[in-house]
């Protein structure tokens, strides 16, 4: 194991939190880096305040599925909104199959807060694979369209309460494209996943990555303008793919990137970027506009993955506090699959 790996895992089972600096004026260029530190005392929250859970990319074999249980119960003791899931719910050489979605989807399912889940590679680009199965990646992403996000509301048994409460909607043709509100603070996701963002090995490809890129700048165009209309105060934009933040034009990720500079550039308050998918737990500002220059007002949290299935991210926000989110690691106790 990696002396940054191990690093991280002392963080998770010491409960420590990442103390965001300030957000600059400017809104670019005059942020420091967030540095780790143990849990301050951070003063009684306000009653706007709130906290939610950031996991994903487990679980990835079967054994997994266990901690995932337990993560979900301890979730479920916390006072959360809502447990955040940025996708890939297997392994890339597990198999595509029906009966391995249906058990994945029981399993989140029993989620006490609403759960959100987005869709990561694993469960479809990548099905195409002799190891997956071999399945076909716009059947398979069908198939998980019909289980996952049929319903207009989120997972979890507090899913159908929540769509109300929390203004949940979900883009016509991309249902798993979400938003929804939280006092105020708006939250988008969209689908933006790893392996190339899906734009080449298989099939169809390329037109289903046209269609999507397209679906998806329009999407977060829209969000951005309620956002501005609502004056929130903050913006979470979560997704799957870890990107390449300086990309190439064929990488998959140019028009995203481009898209996240264009609403940073646009909404000047604090924006929090949630991914997963490098199995990294990562807060950092690695945006920047095409000068180079850091936006400052820009947060990245990239969740746990596979192996360290027992380590989530808890975010709590707060308008009061210099830096409204407070990012703080969580394991859960117990024995490993």
């Amino acid at each position: 194991m990696s002396t940054r790996r191990s690093a991280l895992l002392r963080l998770a089972r010491a409960g420590a939190i990442v103390a965001v600096p300030a957000w600059p004026q400017a809104g670019r260029g005059a942020g420091r880096e967030p540095t780790v530190e143990p849990m301050p005392a951070t003063g009684r929250p306000t009653s706007r305040a709130f906290a939610f859970a950031l996991i994903g990319d487990l679980p990835y074999t079967d054994g997994d599925e266990a901690s995932l249980a337990a993560m979900l119960a301890q979730t479920d003791a916390d006072a959360l909104r809502l447990v955040l899931h940025v996708g890939d719910i297997k392994a890339s050489r597990e198999p595509c199959s029906d009966a391995l979605y249906e058990r994945r989807a029981a399993l989140l399912a029993r989620s006490a807060h609403p759960l959100v889940l987005l869709p990561g590679d694993n469960e479809w680009t990548d099905c195409h694979r002799d190891a997956a199965g071999g399945f076909d990646p716009i059947e398979r992403l069908g198939a998980l369209r019909a289980r996952f996000w049929s319903d207009p509301g989120p997972l979890g048994t507090g899913g159908p309460a929540a769509r109300g409460a929390l203004a949940f909607e979900r883009q016509a043709g991309l249902p798993e494209n979400v938003r929804w509100r939280i006092g105020g603070v708006r939250f988008v996701a969209a689908h933006v996943v790893g392996s190339h963002n899906g734009r080449k090995g298989y099939p169809g490809a390329r037109a289903e990555f046209d269609a999507r890129t397209a679906r998806n700048r329009q999407w977060l165009a829209e969000t951005l303008r309620l956002a501005l209309r609502e004056r929130a105060d903050a913006l979470v934009i979560a997704f799957h793919a870890e990107p390449d933040w300086q990309p190439r034009a064929s990488s998959g990720f140019a028009d995203w990137i481009a898209v996240l500079r264009e609403t940073a550039e646009a909404f000047r308050r604090p924006i929090l970027l949630l991914h997963g998918d490098a199995h990294r737990f990562t807060v950092d500002r690695p945006l920047r506009d095409a000068h180079g220059e850091t936006y400052g007002h820009v947060l990245r949290v990239q969740s746990f993955g596979w192996p360290f299935s027992a380590s989530w991210v808890r975010i709590a926000y707060d308008p009061e506090l210099p830096g409204r989110f407070h990012v703080s690691t969580r394991e859960v106790a117990g024995p490993r699959p």
